[in-house]
Formats: C-alpha cells, structure tokens, sequence
C-alpha cells in the first residue's frame, strides 16, 4: 500500500465495482477493495480523483487476471 498526494480532487472518483473510499480521517483518505482491505492511501489535502481511479483500476485489473 502506498500513500499517494496530488494537487486536490474537483470531483468525485469513479470507482470499480465494489470499490469504495473510506474518508474517515480529516488527513488520509484509504481507497478500500469490495473485500474491505486497504489497497491505497491519499493525501485528503491533495488526492485528485484521477490517482484514486488510476489505483482502483489497478487493483481491479490484478485481481481479475489472477481470478
């Protein structure tokens, strides 16, 4: 897992399916997986959402080939 900055979200990510965006710390944002563990974290302060679906898509395609 890797903890990922940007330069600020202007809207929200489009996520697989399953996918979700725990947002539970002011700070860091953590990119979940549908079975719940942490694939990535963001910097709140400057995560865009193209990072945060460039590493959901990642994620997404790994998992799939490896099905």
């Amino acid at each position: 897992m890797r903890l990922i900055g940007g330069t600020g979200a202007s809207r929200e990510p489009r996520l697989p399916p399953g996918y979700s965006l725990d947002r539970s710390d002011p700070d860091v944002l953590v990119l979940r997986c549908p079975h719940g563990g942490a694939v990535a974290r963001f910097s709140a302060q400057g995560a865009t959402a193209e990072a945060i679906e460039r590493e959901a898509r990642t994620h997404y395609k790994e998992q799939n080939r490896s099905a």
